[in-house]
Formats: C-alpha cells, sequence, structure tokens
C-alpha cells in the first residue's frame, strides 16, 4: 500500500515540508527488504532506502497482493528468536541439500536407465512412449503430493514422513530390480519410489523457506542445487553398474544408497486449516503462474530422458550419453544458484521468463540440428544452464510422456517431437 506523509524534519531547513512517498503494509508483516518498523508496520522511505531495494518494493506495490514476498512477522519468530537470524537456518538448509540429493538424483537419471531397459532388457519391443512414462510418472508425483503432504506433516510429523519415505525409496528401487515387464517398473519405480521421492521433496522445500526472507531466492537454488551436483555423478555410476553388473544389482545398490536418511529439522506445527489458503485462487497473477509453471514443466525434463537415446540413435557411445546428462547437471546446479541469487535482485518473475525463453530458443535451434556429440553438448550446456530457474524459481510434470507418444505416432528414430515439445 502507499502512503504519503509530511517530514519537515528531513529538509536541513525546516521552514517547508516535503511531500515523501513511503510504502507501509498494514497487516503487521515483514518485507524482505524492510528498513524501519513504526508501532508493528514496516515503513519504507523512498529517500532512504537503496536504488536495487526500492526498484523492488515498487515491483511489489505494482502487484495486486503483496504477499507475494510478504509473510507474517510470527511465522518467523520462535521462542522469541528471529529465525532469519539463527545461525541454525543454515543446518537446515543443509538437510534440505542432502534430501533433494538423495530423492530427487535418481529419477532425474532415469534417460540413462532408459536406454540400457531399451537397448538390453525389451531389445526395442517397448516403444519410447512406455518406457518414458516410467520417469515421466515418478516425477509427476512431485506435484500430485504437494497438497498431500503439509497434512502429513501436521498429522503425523516430519520424522514420521522422512521414516515412511525412505522405506518407500529403497523398497521400490529394489523391488524394481525383480521387475520383467514395464508395468512393474511403474509400481515399483514409479508410485513407490516416486511417492517417496516426493515426501522429500515437499518436506525440504516447505521447511527450508521458512527461515528464509532476504535471501530466499538464493537459498531456494542452493538447497535445489542437491540433486544437480550429485546428478553429475549419478549417470556414470549408473552406466558401469548396468554396464558391469546389470540392471537388476543397479538398481539393488541405488536402493542401499537411499536407504541413507538425512536429518531434517522439526517444523513449526500449525493447524491444518492454515495449510492451505484458498484465497489466493481469488489473485490472477496467482493462477497464471500456477499455468505458467506447469506449461514449463511439461519440457523441462524431456531433454534429460531423450538424450542418451538420442546419441546412441546417432552412433555414440552409452558413456557419452551419460557425459551429457552428467554436463546437464553440472550446470544445471550453476543455473539453479544463478537465477536465484539475480532473482533475488532484479525480480523473480522476470529471471524466469528471460530464462525460459532461452531454453525454448536453445531446443528449438540447437537441439534441432544437432547431429554429432560436439554439437548436443552445447545444447545441454546451453539449456541446462538456464533451465535452472524451473526449480530454484518455479513446478509439475507429464511433459516426457506426451512427447513420447507423439514420438511413437511419428517417426522412432527421430527426436523432432522431443525437440519441438521442448521449445
Amino acid at each position: 500500500m502507499e502512503h504519503s506523509f509530511n517530514r519537515p524534519d528531513l529538509l536541513q531547513s525546516n521552514t517547508t515540508s516535503v511531500h515523501i512517498p513511503i510504502f507501509v503494509d498494514d497487516s503487521s508483516t515483514i518485507v524482505s527488504n524492510s528498513q524501519l518498523t513504526v508501532n508493528s508496520r514496516t515503513v519504507y522511505s523512498q529517500e532512504h532506502i537503496p536504488k536495487a531495494k526500492l526498484n523492488e518494493l515498487f515491483r511489489v506495490s505494482s502487484m495486486s497482493d503483496s504477499a507475494y514476498i510478504s509473510e507474517k512477522k510470527e511465522d518467523h519468530v520462535e521462542n522469541g528468536c528471529d529465525l532469519e537470524e539463527d545461525p541454525y537456518r543454515w543446518a537446515i538448509l543443509l538437510g534440505g541439500f542432502l534430501a533433494q540429493a538423495i530423492s530427487m538424483c535418481t529419477l532425474s537419471s532415469w534417460g540413462v536407465m532408459q536406454e540400457y531397459y531399451d537397448r538390453q532388457v525389451f531389445k526395442g519391443s517397448v516403444d519410447s512412449t512406455a518406457l518414458s512414462f516410467v520417469g515421466t510418472i515418478g516425477m509427476s508425483f512431485g506435484g500430485l503430493m504437494g497438497p498431500v503432504t503439509p497434512v502429513l506433516m501436521s498429522l503425523i510429523g516430519v520424522r514420521w514422513i522422512l521414516f515412511l519415505s525412505t522405506i518407500s525409496l529403497t523398497a521400490g528401487l529394489i523391488l524394481a530390480s525383480f521387475a520383467q515387464q514395464v508395468w512393474q517398473l511403474y509400481i515399483t519405480h514409479s508410485v513407490m519410489h516416486g511417492i517417496g521421492a516426493a515426501l522429500f521433496n515437499v518436506v525440504s522445500m516447505s521447511i527450508s523457506p521458512q527461515w528464509f526472507i532476504r535471501r530466499r531466492g538464493l537459498s531456494m537454488g542452493i538447497m535445489v542445487s542437491g540433486s544437480g551436483i550429485v546428478g553429475l555423478i549419478m549417470p556414470f555410476v549408473i552406466t558401469h553398474l548396468n554396464e558391469s553388473l546389470g540392471g537388476a544389482w543397479c538398481y539393488r545398490i541405488l536402493g542401499i544408497i537411499n536407504f541413507v536418511n538425512p536429518k531434517m529439522p522439526k517444523a513449526k506445527s500449525k493447524r491444518i486449516r492454515h495449510m492451505i489458503d484458498t484465497s489466493v485462487f481469488n489473485d490472477a497473477n496467482f493462477i497464471i503462474w500456477c499455468i505458467s509453471g506447469s506449461l514449463s514443466m511439461l519440457g523441462y525434463f524431456i531433454p534429460v530422458f531423450y538424450l542418451p537415446s538420442h546419441a546412441t540413435k546417432l552412433g555414440l557411445l552409452p558413456t557419452q550419453g551419460s557425459v551429457l546428462v552428467a554436463s546437464f547437471s553440472a550446470v544445471n546446479v550453476v543455473g539453479r544458484i544463478f537465477s536465484g541469487y539475480i532473482g533475488d535482485q532484479v525480480g523473480l518473475v522476470n529471471v524466469h521468463l528471460m530464462l525460459l525463453f532461452v531454453c525454448g530458443l536453445s531446443s528449438l535451434i540447437l537441439w534441432t540440428f544437432a547431429s554429432s556429440f560436439s554439437t548436443l553438448l552445447i545444447f545441454i550446456l546451453v539449456y541446462g544452464f538456464m533451465s535452472g530457474s524451473v526449480f530454484s524459481l518455479s513446478a509439475s510434470r507429464f511433459g516426457p510422456s506426451l512427447a513420447g507418444a507423439v514420438q511413437t505416432a511419428t517417426n522412432k528414430n527421430s527426436f523432432l517431437p522431443q525437440e519441438m515439445f521442448t521449445a
């Protein structure tokens, strides 16, 4: 809300008054760039805040609801201590980082497993649509469990959720090692492992932001980079295990790795009726953001799932396909942190839209005409870096399967549908 008031004391000469625009939050809230608090209100004077922070305030004032970056002050105060100043928040960020690394890296590396199963296990008897659904269904639970997990957190607590998700993660991968049909992979890898990974993901994404206000974009970027950092080595690990021990033992070893249970901090309990605020659906900006986020996720995983198979079709080695996936993870880590940091400075929406636009261009121009390992590598480096904002700034997931259906209906040896769909 914008107000104005007269402050003759701010002039060197007290003979006249000056009209100074200020921004006041009347709902006892704190905003990330607060400078002065008066009577439980945050007051911003245009002449007494840095230009970068002033620009951020003008961006907020132009939105229909300042709650996009405002949060209730009591939500960030626990036992009389401001959580924003508590050093323990970095331990919480580390816990979220580990949860992301363990839960999401196997799902995001499905493209390597898909190439192996298509080439060695099913030997072309199963089309790309059916195989891509294994990874896609697993990733979709990240969005489907979003509304459910906060309710479970309120009912049984974070520790029980982490325990159950660890069991689901481990059992899903180990049971997948005995799968002989695609539908068995759906039940084990997609559903069991997917639900466990989604619980880990949603818990970490829910708890960590409560401890950061001013640097929320950067903190989220650091946390979600966990899956990218582990994903840097996971494709090589999976490829080596597949070629040396076989897909069954690869799944069993991954199941043991996923049994590691990162300790997440205890979340502050809330009543269930406060977990879902339906009033946000009355805001057009929120609806547009949800739709755009869903559309962006449709194309996000397509290159990761299909590049190993595309590389094999071009006559490249399986290890080169793993290099492409690992390269994606490497630059994606940098992109997630970079987009979070820049988003805090110039606006989350502005950065997100700009990077997504470049992602679409890279797929449309670079991937479409890629015919060698070097051109594929250039594409994945550009795409991986620019797509970092998808997780650090925005979220959900049926794109790879839709693209696979298009490929099956056209030409199985052509990856043009994936290239166009991602763009």
